[in-house]
């Protein structure tokens, strides 16, 4: 299913349950936490393919990939990130 069709999806559902109208910009920024949470997985490769601290973020802590970190300063993936997740 496409982000369009899904964006589609969710706000038929969210104005189902609201009497608000939803804007494309609503319904946007309500997908932004779920193609987020779609986009990261726990495949193991190096910082250099990742796209985001945020990922980073989420291959150290969610995967438990603790070579992202390799002087456990807390900041994974030094090239992407700068301070600790």
């Amino acid at each position: 299913m496409t982000i369009l069709k899904l964006a589609l999806v969710l706000g038929l559902m969210a104005g189902a349950a609201s009497a608000a109208p939803q804007t494309a910009h609503d319904l946007r920024t309500r997908l932004d936490s779920f193609r987020t949470a779609q986009a990261f997985d726990c495949r193991n490769v190096s910082c250099k393919r990742l796209r985001s601290c945020a990922e980073a973020c989420f291959k150290l802590h969610q995967c438990g990939q603790t070579v992202r970190d390799g002087d456990n300063d807390g900041i994974p993936c030094e090239n992407l990130c700068r301070s600790r997740c």
